[in-house]
């Protein structure tokens, strides 16, 4: 049986939130993978893949880098899961170890403030995303968030599972701490808690 593109897998079961500004998709054209692209015209910015990942403005979250250290330009937040893992992508015009550095996805773990580089991205969209929850499900802890699908209330727009109290400020990390909070909130308390999420200093 044929794979189902990321289109198809969500068409009609994806959340719309708002069309994508002509301006916001002139301005990440070329910069951004053009399937990436594709998917924000015919798509828009939403929640997909069942409530487990939601594509964002990534205007909205640059405030993130006030914690998070950038390795590679341009280093931008395209989305997030349900976790709160944010999705970013990395370019390869700063500095680099090697020419194949960079043109990656990576995946900033805000709860518990950790990162990971997934290989470099030199497929397609559908390609990253399968890579993204079928090679890497335990490092998404996809567990807990069908745990926290279960019995916590279903994530708006702008919303993920956190633990509450963060796990920056004692919290512990058990399911029977997860609540829905908002996303661009829980940023900045884990980032004020802790000064840096992620340092590469």
């Amino acid at each position: 049986m044929e794979r189902l593109t990321f289109e198809e897998r969500n068409r009609d079961s994806y959340i719309k939130q708002e069309n994508v500004p002509s301006g916001i998709v002139e301005k990440y054209t070329g910069v951004l993978p053009d399937e990436l692209i594709a998917i924000w015209k015919t798509m828009g910015f939403g929640i997909f893949e069942n409530g487990f990942i939601q594509l964002i403005n990534p205007d909205e979250y640059e405030f993130a880098f006030e914690y998070i250290d950038k390795l590679l330009e341009p280093s931008i937040i395209f989305g997030y899961t349900a976790m709160g893992d944010l999705l970013l992508w990395e370019g390869n015009k700063g500095w680099t170890i090697s020419a194949d550095e960079g043109n990656r996805v990576k995946i900033i773990n805000i709860r518990k403030c950790k990162s990971r580089a997934l290989n470099s991205f030199k497929g397609t969209v559908d390609a990253f995303l399968d890579e993204y929850f079928i090679s890497h499900k335990d490092y998404f802890d996809s567990k807990d968030y069908l745990e926290a699908r279960e019995t916590l209330p279903k994530l708006e727009y702008g919303q993920c599972y956190g633990y509450v109290p963060a796990l920056s400020l004692g919290g512990k990390a058990s399911n029977k701490n997860l609540q829905v909070v908002d996303t661009k909130s829980y940023i900045e308390i884990v980032g004020q808690s802790v000064g840096k999420i992620i340092d590469l200093g």
